[in-house]
């Protein structure tokens, strides 16, 4: 047991590093793949630690292979710093397994499991409800630590401890059914355990969270989707093959292949393929664990599949629980047999070997502590590897409701629409079944006895869409025949666009090279109107969607594709019917002035209204210092995205009558930087910011002509037209913005890299402090919400650790001004490890690191009752 002091605190850290060195050692990796290049099995195995050369060669590359990955952990450790640490941390495992043993840490067929029930005795315990729980107070180590190390690995161990221990109870059936369920009841149909704060059990189960802002695709954690390519190697993996090849990012110069660079930054040697032949050796080496433990069953060492398929068949009474349930009682039957004195070394160096193959793999679903930014997430997204296992929306849910737990009581899903009302129509098919499978089950996940009798068969009995959704309905509330559904979590959908950039495309425009665009982002402005155009003549020919279907978003790289790009979508849905909006901006941004802008230009360009969300929001709450800190004091953006900026600082500013002094420099900055590009002495910094404000106008709509058939064509010609008469000036200087009636080197002056530095930036550390408090101003205005997402925020902003996040800020604590409504999402939980009840656990760390006190508790119940007023 670990207590607050500050040296038990230092064994604790020591022990993670130890754990992430152990399970991220890419040396040994490579030793063990090259080794072993004729297969997994059993002779190759014996070879590898029965030959003294070879043990002493394995010893080696697992002691190197630690220190160099300890070292990237603590960079500004000496070697002998270092040496003393791991020092210190083998002396504390060689007490824990109460060996005579010297070094068990140095040995490589020892040293896990002693690690990973060390973690699980120290992090995990059993709450009240019987599930699996981690110690409130470790819960910003634990976050750390799961990121590297697969978290099943640690809960296995915590349970292995807890088996039945005689030989008469692990060979009775009922003894051996009843620790599967309580294997079950553990877990609550999820990889990741929750936190034990007493106040979160209460308020979830009276009030049930909200999830506001979740992405049905990014959802499953990541040792499910492991289960997955365990089972299905060349779908799950093969998806990243085909991917790999066809992805080229980079907004301003080439940087070679996200998924690639992603695969790279794991293992430097990383490609698909090896990464296939690398679940493959897993799969063997699983099957040669399995086989020890089971002596009875089949031993094919020449067929990993079918061995892997029948060692996992014969599994006794698997039958009876969940996928993630059956994997951890592998794990469980795994370790319990290499803890026994007789087990042979080989086998413990088979495990160790399947663990660093396993924690590879999950770390590319997971966005490590180094991994900043969006780009670094987006990588994760494309990677593919998640796609076979994302079919399975059914999973998804039952991860959500946590078994009897459930402590969501409603879920807006985000999903993306497609470019025909068929494939829409077909994407909302799959996650409706999904839906259905779920609520047809009891809160442990078996089947309801009176199940519907057209979910039986879907392939015999096919259903129509309408169909789908008034069986939603159905199972929701229940008919006169037919009981209402048992789970606690009910799904509303939100469809959200995305946002993208063509690299060709950009080039062209800025360029002005044939054929030029008809205007920035012409591409994606059509797509989302194609996706928003065939959403549309679905919700009208489909009795119920409109219901279902509870609001619009924009979601992905918000660099790519700013608000103005989604304006004519958004007027699109709202003419339609939809009455709800959030965006996604202010999350990922060059400069702290261009998140704030896109804030505003997300609530002004799409008219964002009571009820309405802004995602993420970032730029609003943090410290202009500590972001300029985090900068390098200094960053570089184009010359027309700075004007932009000081541009809408300026009004912002005048509008206000704020800051007098600064708005003349700002205006000088203005006239300097709209002289280089433009040349136009003329061109006035109130002119450009009436320019700004028409940029809600979709600038397509000129080459529509001055009517057209469709209703909302048409109302877009009418609102261009009157823009143009309205304010010509303002209107001629927009479509100079879009590349129409310029010059060819005009825009390319606009791309041009300009060096900001805090120190002489006219946007200074006041400036916007006032800018900030006019945002959240506006945003209380027109009561608004604000959708605040811990681990998104941790992971793809400035904040180091949790307690960083900017939410006390928001709430009034340590600073002079008060967010609008602040809700709570999980946003993409597979991708972050985490869950909504644990953002709520995050947030209360930070909140109490923020002075909140005996508040912290009362701030939660707040936002949870916020998330069920600003529900869509």
């Amino acid at each position: 047991m670990i207590d607050d002091g500050p040296e038990q605190k230092a064994r604790l850290r020591g022990l993670i590093d130890i754990a992430k060195a152990t399970l991220s050692n890419v040396h040994l990796a490579r030793f063990l793949e090259h080794e072993a290049s004729g297969g997994c099995t059993a002779d190759q195995l014996q070879s590898l630690w029965g030959q003294h050369k070879t043990r002493d060669m394995l010893k080696a590359a697992h002691a190197s292979g630690r220190f160099l990955h300890y070292r990237k952990l603590n960079p500004k450790l000496t070697d002998e710093a270092i040496e003393n640490r791991i020092a210190l941390t083998a002396e504390q495992l060689d007490i824990e397994v109460r060996t005579s043993r010297i070094k068990v840490l140095d040995d490589p067929s020892k040293c896990l499991i002693p690690v990973l029930t060390l973690l699980g005795e120290t992090f995990l315990c059993e709450g009240r409800d019987g599930s699996l729980r981690v110690h409130t107070r470790l819960l910003a180590e634990w976050q750390d630590l799961i990121l590297v190390v697969p978290p099943m690995l640690i809960t296995a161990a915590w349970m292995a401890a807890r088996r039945p221990t005689s030989y008469e109870d692990r060979q009775s059936l009922s003894a051996l059914k009843s620790f599967q369920k309580r294997v079950q009841r553990w877990l609550c149909d999820s990889t990741l355990p929750v936190d034990d704060d007493p106040f979160l059990d209460q308020l979830c189960q009276s009030e049930g969270l909200g999830e506001m802002h979740m992405h049905l695709n990014g959802t499953t954690e990541a040792e499910k989707i492991w289960i997955d390519a365990l089972r299905r190697p060349e779908t799950v993996v093969g998806a990243l093959s085909h991917k790999v090849v066809s992805r080229e990012s980079g907004l301003h110069v080439a940087i070679g292949n996200g998924v690639e660079r992603l695969l790279q930054q794991e293992d430097q040697n990383l490609s698909p393929r090896r990464l296939r032949v690398r679940v493959d050796q897993a799969i063997a080496l699983k099957a040669f664990l399995l086989e020890k433990v089971g002596q009875d069953c089949p031993r094919d060492a020449r067929s990993a599949d079918i061995s892997y398929k029948n060692v996992v068949d014969n599994r006794i009474a698997e039958s009876q629980v969940s996928r993630t349930t059956a994997e951890a009682l592998h794990l469980i039957d795994i370790i319990g047999t290499l803890n026994q004195p007789e087990a042979r070394e080989m086998y413990g160096v088979a495990f160790y070997w399947y663990a660093l193959l396993r924690a590879q793999f999950c770390r590319l679903l997971v966005q490590q502590v180094s991994q900043v930014g969006f780009d670094q997430f987006q990588h994760i997204t494309l990677n593919e590897l998640r796609e076979t296992t994302e079919k399975d929306f059914a999973d998804r849910f039952r991860q959500i409701e946590r078994g009897v737990q459930a402590p969501v009581d409603f879920l807006e899903g985000r999903f993306a629409p497609k470019a025909t009302p068929d494939g829409t129509a077909r994407r909302l098919m799959q996650m409706l079944r999904g839906y259905l499978e779920f609520l047809d089950e009891k809160p442990d996940g078996t089947p309801r006895k009176h199940r519907h009798g057209q979910l039986s068969d879907p392939k015999k009995t096919p259903i129509s869409l309408p169909e789908l959704i008034r069986l939603v309905r159905v199972f929701e509330n229940g008919s006169d025949i037919f009981p209402s559904s048992e789970r606690r979590l009910r799904l509303g959908l939100v469809a959200h666009f995305i946002k993208r950039t063509d690299g060709s495309e950009l080039e062209k425009f800025y360029q002005r090279t044939q054929p030029t665009p008809v205007c920035r982002d012409a591409k994606v402005r059509r797509e989302a109107d194609q996706a928003a155009r065939a959403l549309v003549v679905l919700m009208k020919s489909t009795s119920g969607l409109s219901e279902l279907i509870r609001g619009v978003d924009a979601a992905s790289n918000e660099r790519h594709a700013g608000p103005e790009v989604f304006a004519q979508v958004f007027r699109r849905m709202r003419r339609a019917g939809v009455q709800r909006f959030t965006y996604h901006v202010g999350e990922d941004f060059v400069h702290l002035a261009s998140g704030l802008r896109a804030i505003s230009e997300a609530v002004h360009f799409l008219d964002l209204s009571a009820g309405c969300r802004i995602g993420h929001g970032t730029a609003a709450g943090l410290l202009p210092d500590k972001w300029w800190k985090a900068q390098g004091d200094a960053v570089v953006q184009t010359i027309e995205d700075r004007l932009d900026d000081l541009v809408f600082v300026w009004g912002l500013l005048r509008q206000k009558s704020l800051l007098p002094q600064k708005i003349v420099l700002i205006e000088m900055e203005i006239r300097r930087l709209a002289m280089q590009i433009w040349k136009t002495p003329a061109l006035t910094p109130d002119v450009l910011h009436r320019a700004w404000k028409l940029r809600h106008l979709d600038p397509i709509v000129r080459t529509y002509g001055r009517y057209d058939v469709d209703p909302d064509r048409n109302a877009e010609i009418k609102l261009f037209r009157d823009s143009a008469v309205k304010d010509p000036d303002a209107h001629s200087q927009f479509l100079r913005r879009h590349g129409i009636d310029v010059e060819a080197d005009v825009l390319a002056r606009a791309r041009q890299p300009i060096f900001v530095e805090q120190a002489s930036d006219v946007l200074s550390a006041d400036v916007l402090l006032v800018v900030q408090s006019a945002v959240l101003e506006l945003l209380q205005f027109r009561s608004i919400g604000i959708e605040t997402l811990p681990s998104s925020n941790v992971r793809i902003s400035i904040h180091e650790t949790y307690d960083d996040h900017h939410i006390g800020r928001w709430l009034g604590y340590g600073s002079d001004f008060c967010a609008t409504s602040v809700v709570v999402g999980s946003d993409d939980p597979g991708i972050f490890a985490t869950s909504l009840r644990m953002e709520y656990a995050h947030i209360k760390r930070a909140l109490q690191a923020h002075g909140a006190g005996i508040h912290a508790d009362a701030n939660l119940q707040e936002m949870c009752k916020a998330s069920k007023r600003y529900r869509f």
